[in-house]
């Protein structure tokens, strides 16, 4: 295929007004000078458009002119945000995060500008999409400021400021931290060999132990030594430190304020007014009815776990406490007793490399494309690259529609969960392709079934964005409501767990060992034990959200052992989970209960594939009507419009108890 877009530093920053559209979007190369030295000048070309646009002063053509602003912004920042997270240079991760706060300041400059306020709010608009995306854009203007007083509108600049560059040393402070676990190899008993292996020694041959996905989780579910558990578990919970707990304090009273300056009580009642839920009101009595389902079987299995320590320690059950440095360790005991089922052991049947191909045929059959792997210049050489192309009904391949990086394992110095970033938007105005990429920190060797279904999880965001057909780039893909955007993601799940669709890796694994019917069945056996542990987590977690911002600004880490004495593991001294809860302190602050709410959407919308997990008619209508609308419309409109009638919680809450 030709390649029109340079791979170059230069390419960036290309006059994009001269350039013809290529047909793939290709992530640059770029390093610290390229970053360092283009950063100023690309902000000054960018303010340079804002100002042409602000000295116009009918509607006009506003909402196209926005749209080729954001398509200029994000060829210039979203790589540069993607570098932050992924380069495996550190100077120019610096050096990312460095012109990302600059970024900042011209965002909120953006939409703190009178003259463009005026012309969007001026525009008569003639179609839902129209109407929309004004909306859309009143709204951004209304919450930088553009209707407040002069004095006020610089305030909020500043603490925008502020909250980014906080926002980026907390992240930055949790992927660079340097603390190691040294472990004895009698203490690492229970490993499998792959995972030993792995791991490098210090001059007395004991293990250490970093504190990455792969290395933490696989060990706290099956060393059997407690001391070694307990000492990775405190690790882990404490990355960042006390700076982290301090960025975050600070965020806490920044955001408050924030929502003060617009005449609202607190910061949730301020960002809530734009979501799906509404109000504080509402998120409450939500996170209350999850509360309230999964307690009775949250008690039942922590019981469970603490018989299976005592009997382990060969102790009555009275003499034994469990611990939070325990649940993972004694649930995976008794899943391999109970439902012979082996964590470990599945990673034979999920080779990660076939794990990738599976994620990828699922989405073939469902959505009518066809990925492409194609040999392009990437950032690392794990790093794969996919063209994506539409393809008939009679299997030849059609237009071509974007593009999908994969990042999957583990180095020092990225981004250390897993997350997708749309690089490039869609915009069929512009005929502009989107580009996708995923980050991920997997096992080379294998994927459990957990990590099977975080590469799921985001690959469904991968194709959110992918196969966004929107007229907008505003729009596009993942631009949608907070508690509406993980929802695709969470349904693409389900294609792991069943087996009509498990049977697809036998055709991109012929040599993969493969799963029975009877296997898969005692594997969701298994995965249903814990649910109860594993919601009651996420309500945990949601809970401290919406308490550390509703109402006067509060201390994080007195917030959260305050929840946390409430539970039944209670808080463990000298731990400080806020300092790298980074959700809390970024994207979902006031908003992680998002996660919850749009499962209760995901599991509605799932309904529609009952027994027909890879109908291609079910998926394309999907697609064309979720997927590709991206923002162009409310979330409950466009459920509505797939589902044929109005969301219902009834699915989610039938799940938690197992009545599904």
């Amino acid at each position: 295929m030709k390649q029109i877009l340079a791979c170059g530093a230069v390419a960036l920053f290309v006059n994009l007004a001269a350039a013809a559209e290529p047909p793939r979007r290709l992530v640059p190369q770029l390093d610290a000078a390229a970053i360092s030295g283009r950063c100023e000048p690309e902000l000054e070309r960018l303010r340079s458009i804002v100002g042409e646009m602000a000295r116009r002063r009918a509607a006009g053509d506003i909402l196209g002119e926005f749209n080729r602003l954001t398509l200029a912004s994000s060829d210039f920042i979203r790589p540069i945000y993607l570098m932050s997270s992924v380069s495996p240079d550190k100077a120019t991760r610096d050096a990312a995060k460095d012109c990302l706060q600059k970024y900042s300041a011209f965002s909120t400059e953006l939409y703190q500008s009178r003259p463009l306020f005026q012309r969007v709010e001026a525009l008569k608009t003639r179609n839902p999409v129209d109407r929309q995306y004004r909306e859309d854009l009143l709204e951004n203007f209304e919450d930088s400021g553009a209707s407040l007083p002069a004095d006020k509108q610089v305030r909020v600049k500043q603490i925008n400021q502020e909250l980014t560059k906080l926002a980026l040393a907390f992240r930055k402070a949790v992927d660079e931290d340097p603390t190691r676990v040294i472990v004895t190899p009698d203490e690492a008993t229970g490993m499998p060999e792959s995972w030993l292996k792995a791991r490098p020694r210090d001059d007395a041959g004991n293990l250490v132990v970093d504190l990455e996905y792969p290395t933490v989780f696989p060990f706290l579910s099956n060393a059997i030594s407690e001391p070694a558990r307990q000492r990775v578990w405190m690790a882990f919970q404490n990355r960042g430190g006390v700076a982290n707990l301090e960025r975050l304090d600070r965020a806490v009273v920044l955001r408050h304020e924030l929502a003060q300056l617009y005449g609202f009580p607190d910061y949730p009642t301020f960002v809530l007014r734009r979501r799906m839920a509404g109000t504080p009101e509402a998120v409450n009595q939500f996170l209350d009815r999850v509360r309230k389902t999964v307690l009775e079987q949250e008690t039942r299995e922590l019981a469970e776990l603490r018989a299976d320590k005592a009997a382990l320690l060969d102790k009555p059950v009275g003499e034994v406490t469990l611990q939070q440095w325990d649940t993972g360790f004694h649930a995976q005991r008794i899943r391999r007793a109970r439902y012979d089922v082996d964590q470990e052991a599945l990673r034979a049947y999920f080779p990660t490399d076939a794990s990738v191909r599976f994620a990828i045929r699922i989405a073939e059959r469902l959505y009518g494309i066809e990925f492409v792997e194609a040999d392009v210049p990437r950032w690392h050489p794990d790093v794969r690259y996919y063209d994506v192309f539409d393809r008939a009904q009679d299997g030849r391949r059609g237009r071509f529609i974007g593009g999908v990086y994969l990042d999957l394992y583990p180095r020092q110095g990225k981004y250390s969960h897993a997350a997708a970033a749309p690089t490039y938007p869609a915009s069929t105005l512009a005929q502009r392709r989107p580009t996708s990429v995923m980050m991920a920190n997997f096992n080379r060797q294998g994927l459990n079934t957990s990590e099977l279904r975080t590469l799921l999880h985001e690959f469904g965001h991968v194709l959110h964005g992918v196969l966004s057909a929107t007229k907008y780039a505003g729009q596009a893909g993942t631009s949608v409501k907070r508690d509406f955007v993980e929802a695709p993601s969470q349904m693409f799940e389900e294609w792991g767990r069943r087996p009509e669709t498990l049977a697809l890796l036998a055709d991109v694994c012929p040599q993969c060992p493969r799963l029975t019917d009877e296997q898969i069945q005692r594997i969701e056996d298994a995965r249903r034990f814990g649910r109860g542990i594993q919601y009651s987590g996420q309500w945990q977690y949601a809970t401290f959200d919406m308490r550390l911002y509703q109402g006067a600004p509060k201390k994080s880490l007195d917030t959260w052992i305050e929840l946390e004495r409430t539970l039944p593991l209670g808080h463990v001294e000298g731990t400080m989970k806020p300092a790298n809860f980074g959700h809390v302190m970024s994207g979902y602050s006031a908003g992680y209960y998002g996660y919850l709410w749009s499962e209760v959407l995901a599991f509605d919308l799932l309904s529609a594939f009952s027994g027909r997990m890879l109908d291609p008619g079910v998926g394309r209508r999907y697609r064309q009507t979720i997927l590709e609308r991206g923002g162009e419309q409310p979330p409950q409109e466009l459920v509505k419009a797939f589902l044929g009638r109005a969301s219902s919680p009834d699915a989610f809450f039938a799940d938690l108890t197992a009545k599904r």
